[in-house]
């Protein structure tokens, strides 16, 4: 008798709780790309770097002058007992 209501309200309920599961999954789904979004990035941004600094490092070794090390004669003091 009252039978008909019952399973239209179960269906309907149901149905909300498929929709706002497939909400829920596609919320996740969207957390998870922009993650990898990120690391991926910052990855990029590292690689970077390190690339800048070993340009840097490499020029400068190629032009800094290669003078041979000054050398400093300290005499030997003028009372000195020999």
């Amino acid at each position: 008798m009252s039978t008909p209501p019952d399973d239209a309200q179960r269906s309907m309920e149901q149905k909300a709780l498929r929709n706002v599961r497939a909400l829920v999954d596609k919320i996740e789904t969207t957390e998870e790309l922009e993650g990898k979004a990120v690391r991926k990035q910052l990855a990029i941004i590292v690689a970077a770097v390190l690339v800048v600094f070993g340009l840097a490092f490499v020029a400068y070794k190629l032009t800094a002058r290669s003078d041979a090390p000054r050398q400093v004669v300290i005499p030997p003091p003028a009372n000195a007992v020999k």
